[in-house]
């Protein structure tokens, strides 16, 4: 197991239990016991119906390769991504890349679709779901801006996250649309450098055929974008919802710029490259962004505390289903694979 990933979970856990401690266990305890069982569970089957709206805007993104995949295979793929994504350093980069190509590989096993279109598939599909994300994103910061007072350095950093975000994920859908293989060229400027010539060059071939199988899928996809646009937007609204449930839950009523705006704050913080699953820092903005919005910073480590179970027991069950797809997360340092 990757000593990074060691090192960089345990910061976070330790992060995350001094916040424990500062606002008292007791008073956290008593919060988290407002959710019951039935409740955990209404929570926990919205986040598995937003992965399957996802999936489902990924199966959409695979017909334009006429490739067929069964339902359940297809979603248990889509939470083994999800989980892989999780677990790696969170970041826009690793939601991008980590996940779906480990998602090729399983489709190419199970279709034998190239794994090359099946990674530009997946990528794709994840570029117009983010896309919707983004609209919800800024719309949740101009209403937070507009009805609510933070400190002029959080306007700041949420700013240049959402900037830097946005800009990543144009370069990601506006790129390939047009065909201007800007990661090929940015790749080729660096190879003036003599120190990274050898590694650019290994990998520049394959860069620019996934540039060139990205531009052809968006030429042949067209009909199918507005149904993948429709499904992120199902699958955003489902994700927003959630937020306001839970908050519901711990006895709370929030309104919708309030749910909004932390819906806007929890993906910036997700999108950031962070340690693995954004932990401690997820908790941290949520306990600052609910004490700033009057709702009670040990409610916004309750609900943070919460939707990390969720997250966690999906990639529980992902575990359980990684073998029988042949893959696995960790890889020894002899080469053998191992979960």
């Amino acid at each position: 197991m990757n000593k990074t990933f060691i090192i960089s979970t345990s910061l976070g856990l330790i992060f995350v239990v001094v916040l424990v401690v500062l606002l008292g266990p007791k008073n956290i305890i008593q919060m988290v016991d407002r959710l019951n069982y039935i409740d955990f569970f209404i929570l926990f089957f919205i986040s598995y119906l937003a992965l399957s709206l996802s999936a489902l805007s990924f199966n959409n993104a695979l017909n334009v390769y006429d490739s067929k995949i069964g339902l359940i295979d297809l979603l248990n793929i889509k939470l083994i991504g999800y989980s892989a994504n999780y677990i790696a350093p969170s970041g826009i980069f690793a939601g991008f890349i980590g996940g779906d190509a480990i998602m090729a590989l399983m489709i190419k096993k199970r279709t034998s679709l190239d794994f090359k279109r099946g990674f530009s598939a997946g990528l794709a599909a994840k570029v117009i779901e983010f896309a919707i994300f983004l609209l919800f994103i800024y719309l949740g910061l101009i209403l937070g801006f507009k009805y609510f007072y933070l400190p002029p350095e959080i306007w700041y950093l949420l700013l240049i996250a959402a900037i830097f975000v946005g800009v990543v994920t144009l370069i990601f859908l506006i790129n390939p649309i047009i065909d201007n293989r800007f990661f090929t060229k940015f790749l080729k400027y660096l190879t003036r450098y003599k120190v990274l010539n050898k590694a650019i060059f290994k990998i520049l071939k394959h860069i620019n055929n996934f540039e060139k199988e990205l531009h052809l899928f968006y030429v042949k996809g067209k009909k199918y974008l507005f149904l993948s646009l429709f499904l992120s937007l199902v699958q955003t609204v489902v994700l927003i919802f959630q937020i306001w449930l839970l908050v519901h839950y711990l006895g709370v009523n929030m309104g919708f710029s309030k749910t909004l705006l932390v819906f806007s704050v929890s993906m910036l913080v997700f999108a950031l490259p962070l340690a693995p699953g954004s932990a401690g820092t997820y908790e941290l903005s949520q306990v600052g962004l609910f004490d700033i919005l009057g709702l009670g910073s040990d409610v916004g480590l309750a609900f943070s505390l919460i939707m990390r179970a969720i997250n966690i027991l999906m990639v529980a069950i992902s575990f359980f289903l990684v073998p029988h797809y042949g893959f696995h997360f960790f890889k020894k340092r002899n080469g053998k694979e191992a979960v």
